[in-house]
């Protein structure tokens, strides 16, 4: 496992990237009445009056000092409070939550675009399009998981100009280590409709209706074999899934196949951090995203 960093350290880390935050700002401000000062002069000397273009200047030029200061002074802090959050104190606040284990956490790294194509949960878009980062491994109760943040997109031409077009952002959750006596014998994907929004992708052949209709004016399930949709799609599983859908309240899609469970979230990222917040509000969010990861085993067994 990875060093972890205590509650303490990282208020102390937050409570820095706020205050030179806050000089960034005040320094920005206050740069804005001087170079009010220094238009106002050199206009004068060049006899051209104009309380505009004074205040249009002015206003630019300590915009630019913000930004210039905040790079200098408050940036670097940010990013060190940011980079401890995800890589250190996120996995301390999931390993406190009993039945995980073998906790991993990579900033840079996350699912390739073949591993998501494959997996078939969401429209991958184009492999120039694809990114996926802020990589969480480990075990919950002797299952593996992975869960990363991922955004795909496509090339659109528009206007005379190429233009990225985002068909999903969100997080993708892979548990491993199906129950042994039920294996998904191909792909069974299970997307939740959502008025004007659909987050799929390529479709297996067959389009099922299950015996639930409660489950079927939530989903479209399609299936490679339509026994095996039957078969892994009992009515204990069903309601599990709606269960889920109900609880995580974003749009959601789920596949099964062989022995993972892919499940696919539209929603924002859970690990990037804030400076505004306390860290205690924020590891009560941490814990309730790892929630994500237990129910999603629930379906799975």
């Amino acid at each position: 496992m990875q060093e972890m960093i205590n509650k303490e350290q990282m208020e102390k880390l937050r409570i820095r990237a706020k205050r030179l935050a806050y000089v960034s700002y005040i320094f920005g401000i206050a740069s804005f009445p001087f170079y009010i000062w220094l238009y106002y002069h050199k206009r004068i000397a060049e006899d051209a009056f104009s309380w505009i273009f004074i205040a249009a200047n002015a206003l630019v030029m300590s915009g630019g000092t913000l930004v210039l200061f905040w790079r200098l002074i408050a940036k670097r802090a940010y990013d060190k409070f940011n980079e401890n959050f995800k890589s250190k104190y996120v996995l301390s606040a999931i390993s406190n939550i009993s039945g995980f284990h073998d906790l991993n956490f990579v900033s840079h790294g996350g699912f390739t675009w073949d591993a998501v194509r494959n997996g078939a949960a969401v429209d991958c878009g184009e492999e120039e399009c694809y990114e996926s980062e802020d990589l969480l491994m480990g075990e919950y109760e002797n299952v593996h998981f992975r869960m990363s943040d991922v955004t795909t997109g496509k090339k659109v031409y528009r206007n005379g100009k190429n233009r990225v077009i985002e068909l999903f952002s969100g997080q993708i959750i892979c548990l491993s280590q199906f129950d042994d006596k039920k294996v998904s014998d191909g792909h069974l994907q299970i997307f939740q409709k959502r008025f004007l929004s659909d987050i799929s992708g390529w479709k297996a052949e067959y389009k099922i209706h299950t015996e639930n209709e409660a489950f079927n004016s939530q989903f479209c399930v399609y299936a490679d074999d339509e026994h095996n949709a039957y078969y892994i799609l009992t009515p204990q599983r069903m309601e599990k899934i709606m269960r889920f859908a109900e609880t995580i309240e974003e749009q959601v899609s789920i596949v099964f196949c062989y022995e993972k469970l892919v499940i696919a979230i539209k929603r924002e990222s859970i690990f990037d951090a804030v400076v505004d917040e306390p860290v205690e509000e924020q590891t009560k969010k941490i814990t309730d995203d790892a929630k994500l990861i237990q129910w999603a085993k629930e379906i799975l067994v």
